[in-house]
């Protein structure tokens, strides 16, 4: 017997408006709880200055960015929509957000006057989420990665600041240093002024603000491409006395320097299908090249592919030591094949530009002139410094230590997977909620949430509030 359901159509529609404090996005109480919790908007009060005779200060200005390129807005008129939401600004705790042309004056102040200030922001923000995280979820591998890169973004002639470079074109280069999941420091190159030159001004503020006071220094692993390796930057990062993996084919020796290796120095890695390498081999040799006072470590890769007979070769140059990288010399691990594990997760770092250019949509820099792009992307940062805390505090084990086993014996707890920052705007935050203020409380009723999401949101509220 078949059973036939039939579909019961709408032949008709009535839209009815209703008045009250309710929101479409209930779960930022989540964010907002966050902020309050780690002192995030105390320590940006803190230090921005008052602003007289105004009608929005500093700290409801960026509030209001801030919610608005977590929801989805983007550019300068990000503040209009939480403007136009009286439930989220209560529950935001503002009695009014900029317009997008307040927006756009104030931009010229945040990128000038108040820039320093902002990455000073921007590097306590980052200290206190890191130090709110658990510690596996930071470290891979045993280090704390850090990595530096930049990005081109969009230009134009008529936008301030558009750079020309080589295979890329013309564009915007905005410079950032990751502290594993976490933009610690963020700038526009200055006129004149290299990649190179804008990571390395910047690198001495995080060592020094965040990973000196998490005690992270010993564990932190500086990661860049072939771009950085170079002498004066080697030099630059030693002098700091930190460890580092960094691309070495930049550098006209480094070929050489492989091919001349014999081939009893190569260790067969056999073949790589993920990678279409039919062959594969690694080795380790030194490299000083004119200039240099002292010769350094490089770890070298060659393979080729089906059908071919010439190797290609890649190398990096590397401070670490075997004592380094003990943990990871099992299994018949090299440590030449320990230090390319430990670069090939740079490739899953520079996946951390996906949240920033596409979720919060900043590959399209929303002013002409180059200082309010600056006040922009301060702005903009701090949006995903919060934004990312959620999942990485939230999403945590609720439960902590190890499970153990029917035969006694303990085994460690899977590590719960990241979302995206889309996601977690989709999944958690845009979430219908009617607000109620009272004696200072804010109390958020969330309506029609499926009992999946429900018991996801609790989990993360959990966590959040445990923080």
């Amino acid at each position: 017997m078949v059973t036939r359901f039939k579909q019961q159509a709408i032949k008709s529609f009535k839209l009815e408006f209703s008045d009250g404090p309710v929101t479409s996005w209930g779960g930022y109480v989540l964010a907002e709880r966050m902020a309050s919790r780690l002192g995030l908007w105390n320590a940006m009060d803190s230090v921005m200055p008052e602003r007289h005779g105004c009608t929005h200060d500093w700290l409801s200005t960026i509030k209001a960015l801030v919610a608005g390129l977590l929801t989805g807005a983007r550019g300068t008129f990000a503040a209009e929509p939480v403007r136009a939401d009286a439930a989220l600004m209560k529950l935001l705790g503002l009695r009014r957000a900029p317009e997008e042309a307040s927006v756009w004056r104030m931009l010229e102040a945040l990128g000038s006057d108040l820039g320093e200030s902002l990455e000073g922001i921007q590097r306590k923000w980052t200290k206190r989420v890191l130090a709110s995280t658990a510690r596996r979820d930071l470290l891979v591998d045993g280090f704390m990665a850090i990595f530096g890169d930049g990005t081109l973004l969009e230009g134009s002639r008529r936008r301030e600041g558009t750079k020309w470079i080589e295979d890329k074109g013309h564009g915007l280069l905005w410079t950032t240093i990751f502290a594993g999941p976490l933009v610690a420091a963020q700038r526009f190159c200055d006129p004149g002024q290299g990649e190179t030159a804008s990571l390395m001004a910047m690198l001495p503020g995080v060592m020094d603000e965040v990973l000196e006071p998490l005690k992270l220094k010993d564990r932190a692993l500086v990661l860049l491409d072939s771009l950085h390796g170079d002498g004066p930057t080697l030099d630059a990062i030693e002098g700091l006395e930190l460890r580092y993996v960094v691309g070495a084919n930049k550098l006209a020796r480094t070929a050489a320097v492989l091919e001349e290796q014999p081939e009893t120095q190569w260790i067969d890695t056999g073949a790589r299908a993920e990678l279409d390498w039919a062959r594969s081999a690694v080795c380790m040799a030194w490299i000083q090249c004119e200039g240099w006072e002292r010769k350094r470590l490089l770890v070298g890769r060659r393979w080729c592919r089906e059908g071919e007979f010439l190797y290609q070769y890649r190398a990096v140059m590397t401070n670490l030591t075997e004592s380094d990288v003990a943990h990871l010399l099992v299994g018949g691990r090299s440590f030449a094949q320990a230090v390319w594990r430990l670069y090939d997760r740079k490739g899953a770092m520079e996946i951390g530009y996906k949240e920033l250019l596409d979720d919060l949509g900043l590959h399209h820099p929303p002013c002409r002139e180059l200082v309010r792009n600056r006040g922009f992307y301060a702005v903009a940062t701090l949006a995903h410094t919060l934004g990312r805390a959620v999942d990485l505090i939230g999403g945590k084990s609720p439960e902590r230590g190890r499970k153990r086993r029917r035969d006694g014996r303990s085994r460690k707890r899977p590590r719960p997977r990241s979302m995206r920052l889309w996601r977690v705007r989709r999944t958690l935050l845009a979430l219908p909620a009617r607000i109620a203020i009272h004696a200072r409380r804010a109390t958020v009723n969330l309506l029609g949430v499926g009992p999946e999401t429900e018991q996801l949101f609790k989990r993360y509220w959990t966590a959040v509030c445990r923080c």
